[in-house]
C-alpha cells in the first residue's frame, strides 16, 4: 500500500491545482472590475460634461428634472438595460426598478446618474456570479474525480465511478456551509448591495460639496478595489471549501474511513493550520471549518486518506464486493484523461487488466500473503509485474484435475483441486510464483520460441550430466538444496527425467517427452520462482545455471 508521504504528496498537488483554478477565477473577476471601473468613469465624466458648470454641479442642478430629449435618451438606455438584464439573468429586483424608471415621466439628473452607474455594477456582479458559480462547480467536479483517480491509481485498482449529475452538483453548490448561513451567491449579492450604496453615497456627497469629478472617480476606485479584494477572499475561501467537500464526498463513496489534515507549512501558515496539521479524524467527524478545511480565509490546508495497519487496502475491499461490479488494475502510466474515459465515461478498458474475484478462502488468503511477499521484496521490473499478475489472475476449481495446481493456457486460469494428493502440503508462495510465471510466459515471453533461451538449456544440459554426483549430494537428506522443489524440477527438465531418482520434487519423464515445450516452460517458471522468492539456490545463477539465468534475463528484458 502507498505510504503516508505518497498520499500527502499527491493530495498537496491536487489542492495546489484546485487553488490555481480559484486564482484564475480571481483574475477574471479583476478584469470585470477594471471594465466596470472604466464604464463608471466614462459615465461620470459624460454626466459632468453635460450638466456641469466650471467642473461643479450644485445639488439643485443635480435634482433638476431631465428635459424631454434627455429623458428620451435615458429611456433608450434603460430599455437596453432591461434587454441586457433579461439576457444576463439579472435579479428581478433590478429589472423591476428599470421598468419603473422607464415608465416614469420625471427623473432627476442625479437619479439618471445613479441608474447608469448601478447598471454597470449590476452587470459586473451578474458576470461575477456566473464566473464564480462556474468555477465552483468545476472545482467540485474536478476535485471529486481527481480524488477518485488518485485513490484508484494509488492502489492500482479501479472500478467504474458513477457520474455526478447536475442536480447533485447544484445541491452541493447552493448549500450554505459557513456560520452565517449564507451561500456564495448571497455573499456576492451582499457585496453588490454594499458597493452600490457606497457609490451612490459618494456621488451624492461629491455633488453636494461641489467636488471635482476626479475626486469622485478616485474615491469610487478605492471602494471598487476594496470590493474586489472582498471578492478575492470569497473566491479563494469558497474554492477551499468546495475542494474539501469534493474530497469528503469521494472519500465516503470510495470507502475511506479516516482522513488526515495536511497543511502547507511555510512562513504564511496560520497558527490554526499548524495546530491541525497531522491530526487524524474518522469520516463521520468531517466538518468544514472545524475538523476539515477551510479553517480561515485563504486556507491552503487539505485532507488526505489515512490508512492504519488494520484498515487494509481499499482496492482489495472493492474487489471483494460484488456490488461494485468488475474491478481492474490501473497501470502506473495511466493518465487522468485515460482514467476518466475508462472509469467515468464508460469507455473501453483495453489498457487495463480485469481483477477477478477469488472465492476459495485458502487461495484468497495465499494470494494476499504472496502479495505481501512481493511488496516486501526488492523492487524489480519482474517483481512489480508479478504484483499485477498476482491480483489479476483467475483461479478455477477443477475436481477432475490430477495435480493440486495447474495453469491452463487455453482457459487462461489457474486450476486447483483440493482433493488431489498432497494438496495441503504445497508451499502456496511457490505455487503462485510458479503458476503465475507460466501465465506470464504464455502471454508475454514465449520461452519455448526463444532461440537464446533454448540454446542455453542445451548448453546447461552438458554441465548437469557432468556434475551428477554433486547434484545428488545437493538433494540428499542433509544436502543444501534438499527441499528446493524449483531447482529440483529444473534438473529434472534438463535431464528429461533421467535424474529423477536423485531429486526432490519432479515431473515424470513422460511429461517431458509428451511436449518438448514443457522443458523450457517449466525451467522458465522455476527460475522465476527462485528469483522472486529468494531461494538459497539463487546462488547457482552465478554457478551451474549461469548461462541459463543470463538468457532468462535477456528474455524478460531485465
Amino acid at each position: 500500500m502507498p505510504d503516508k508521504d505518497y498520499w500527502q504528496s499527491r493530495f498537496k498537488q491536487l489542492e495546489a491545482a484546485q487553488n490555481r483554478k480559484g486564482a484564475d477565477t480571481y483574475l477574471e473577476i479583476e478584469r470585470q472590475y477594471r471594465q466596470a471601473q472604466k464604464e463608471l468613469e466614462g459615465k461620470i465624466n459624460t454626466w459632468y460634461q453635460r450638466f456641469a458648470t466650471n467642473n461643479g454641479v450644485s445639488m439643485a442642478e443635480a435634482r433638476r428634472m431631465l428635459r424631454d430629449r434627455e429623458l428620451a435618451e435615458l429611456k433608450w438606455d434603460v430599455r437596453e438595460y432591461i434587454k441586457r438584464g433579461q439576457e444576463n439573468a439579472f435579479t428581478g429586483q433590478w429589472v423591476k426598478e428599470l421598468e419603473n424608471a422607464s415608465a416614469r415621466f420625471h427623473i432627476s439628473r442625479l437619479e439618471a446618474l445613479k441608474l447608469q452607474t448601478q447598471q454597470s455594477l449590476e452587470l459586473m456582479f451578474g458576470n461575477q456570479l456566473d464566473s464564480i458559480d462556474a468555477a465552483m462547480k468545476r472545482i467540485y467536479l474536478d476535485g471529486y474525480y481527481h480524488t477518485a483517480y488518485e485513490l484508484q491509481k494509488g492502489f492500482r485498482i479501479g472500478w467504474d465511478i458513477a457520474g455526478l449529475d447536475q442536480r447533485q452538483i447544484e445541491k452541493v453548490i447552493c448549500k450554505p456551509w459557513a456560520v452565517d448561513g449564507k451561500n456564495f451567491s448571497e455573499r456576492v449579492w451582499g457585496n453588490k448591495e454594499k458597493l452600490i450604496k457606497e457609490v451612490h453615497r459618494e456621488l451624492t456627497q461629491d455633488i453636494l460639496l461641489g467636488r471635482d469629478p476626479q475626486k469622485a472617480i478616485d474615491n469610487i476606485a478605492r471602494k471598487m478595489n476594496a470590493s474586489k479584494n472582498n471578492a478575492g477572499r470569497l473566491i479563494m475561501t469558497e474554492e477551499a471549501y468546495f475542494s474539501s467537500a469534493a474530497q469528503k464526498d469521494c472519500f465516503k463513496d470510495l470507502g475511506v474511513e479516516q482522513y488526515e489534515i495536511v497543511a502547507t507549512l511555510d512562513s504564511h501558515t496560520s497558527d490554526i493550520c499548524r495546530e491541525m496539521d497531522g491530526k487524524v479524524f474518522p469520516m463521520k467527524d468531517f466538518e468544514s471549518g472545524v475538523t476539515a478545511p477551510p479553517f480561515h480565509v485563504y486556507c491552503r490546508s487539505t485532507t488526505v486518506p489515512y490508512f492504519d495497519d488494520d484498515f487494509g487496502q481499499i482496492g482489495e475491499r472493492a474487489a471483494r464486493n460484488a456490488e461494485t461490479g468488475k474491478t481492474y488494475y490501473v497501470p502506473d502510466n495511466m493518465t487522468y484523461r485515460e482514467w476518466q474515459e475508462s472509469f467515468v465515461d464508460g469507455g473501453d478498458k483495453d489498457n487495463t487488466i480485469q481483477v477477478p474475484q477469488i472465492h476459495d478462502e485458502k487461495i484468497r488468503s495465499a494470494n494476499e500473503e504472496f502479495s505481501q511477499v512481493l511488496l516486501n521484496s526488492e523492487s524489480t521490473p519482474l517483481s512489480d509485474k508479478m504484483i499485477l499478475y498476482n491480483g489479476a489472475t483467475e483461479y478455477q476449481l477443477n475436481e477432475s484435475l490430477t495435480a493440486p495446481f495447474a495453469y491452463d493456457p487455453e482457459l487462461d486460469v489457474i486450476q486447483y483441486n483440493p482433493s488431489a494428493p498432497d494438496y495441503e502440503f504445497y508451499d502456496m508462495n511457490f505455487v503462485q510464483a510458479h503458476e503465475l510465471s507460466h501465465r506470464m510466459d504464455t502471454l508475454e515471453y514465449h520461452s519455448w520460441e526463444n532461440e537464446k533461451f533454448l540454446q542455453a538449456i542445451e548448453n546447461t544440459r552438458e554441465k548437469v550430466y557432468n556434475d551428477r554426483e554433486m547434484i545428488k549430494e545437493w538433494f540428499s537428506d542433509n544436502g543444501k538444496y534438499a527441499n528446493d522443489a524449483a531447482l529440483s524440477d529444473i534438473f529434472s527438465a534438463l535431464s528429461n527425467g533421467e535424474m529423477n531418482d536423485i531429486l526432490y520434487a519432479v515431473h515424470e519423464p513422460t511429461y517431458w517427452k509428451t511436449d518438448v515445450s514443457h522443458v523450457s516452460r517449466e525451467i522458465f517458471a522455476n527460475v522465476v520462482s527462485i528469483d522472486l522468492l529468494g531461494n538459497q539456490s539463487k546462488a547457482e545463477f552465478e554457478g551451474i545455471l549461469y548461462e541459463l539465468h543470463k538468457a532468462y534475463k535477456e528474455l524478460i528484458k531485465w
